[in-house]
């Protein structure tokens, strides 16, 4: 457990000095510009507003700071050959997946918690209160964005970081179009097509299991197996892709 933690504190460092809180910074000017420049074009809806491109903003930066740095995790070791120097030391593979993925979680988290605190402070400088439950979106962020990750390991372990970050960025687009797959596959009528549109819909992630703002933003009521079926679902489908990256990491032949 100690080689995990060690992997994932370099990766963790690594992260950091990729000037990351720079990202901090640009959140913060947008979310000021668009409380100072909202009210007169919000007709009356500028809290509701402020909210939702809050909370959007901060998904949409934690999604791409885990594909900008997580399309490369590997590839830079094998690029700077001190993967060459790890795999001769008695750490197994599987510790080095694991141990990445964990130390760029944790980075992402403590992104994720930065912006909504200062997205809170935002709120409260326009509103005079804070709005304490749209702190629910950070563990819903984190699972989808532990699901981003597990695809971009998977195809870390055997591509290039470009591919990897296209088909990061294409599993995104897909994962949030999941009902509208759903909704073509309800409503064809050839069942070839029908069979394979349901096939794509239960295989692929479904990260619209994860997006809360809507109901968050417009206070609708969140339902306990809702949010226990999002749990498991954002745990098994990670594990099951950082099981797979580990298989074929394994088998990678370094020369």
């Amino acid at each position: 457990m100690h080689r995990i933690w060690a992997i994932a504190e370099n990766t963790f460092k690594e992260g950091l000095r990729q000037k990351i809180l720079i990202l901090l910074i640009v959140f913060s000017i947008i979310l000021i510009f668009i409380s100072i420049f909202l009210e007169p074009f919000a007709l009356g809806e500028s809290p509701i507003i402020l909210r939702d491109l809050g909370l959007a903003a901060a998904a949409l930066f934690g999604i791409l700071v885990v594909i900008i740095i997580g399309s490369n995790l590997i590839h830079k070791d094998i690029e700077k050959r001190t993967i060459y120097t790890v795999i001769t030391k008695p750490v197994k593979r599987s510790e080095i997946i694991i141990g990445k993925f964990l130390g760029l979680l944790l980075l992402i988290a403590i992104l994720q918690c930065a912006m909504i605190v200062i997205h809170q402070l935002v709120i409260f400088i326009y509103e005079g209160s804070f709005d304490l439950p749209l702190f629910i979106t950070i563990p819903f962020s984190l699972l989808e964005i532990m699901i981003l990750l597990g695809i971009l390991m998977l195809f870390s372990s055997f591509s290039t970081p470009t591919l990897s970050a296209i088909m990061g960025i294409i599993f995104f687009v897909i994962g949030h179009a999941s009902p509208d797959l759903k909704l073509f596959a309800d409503q064809i009528n050839a069942a070839p097509l029908k069979y394979l549109a349901y096939g794509f819909y239960y295989i692929l992630p479904n990260l619209e299991n994860f997006n809360l703002r809507i109901d968050l933003v417009h206070k609708l009521p969140i339902f306990t197996d809702q949010i226990m079926f999002s749990i498991c679902y954002g745990f098994i489908y990670t594990i099951f892709l950082l099981y797979l990256s580990i298989i074929i990491f394994e088998k990678r032949e370094f020369k």
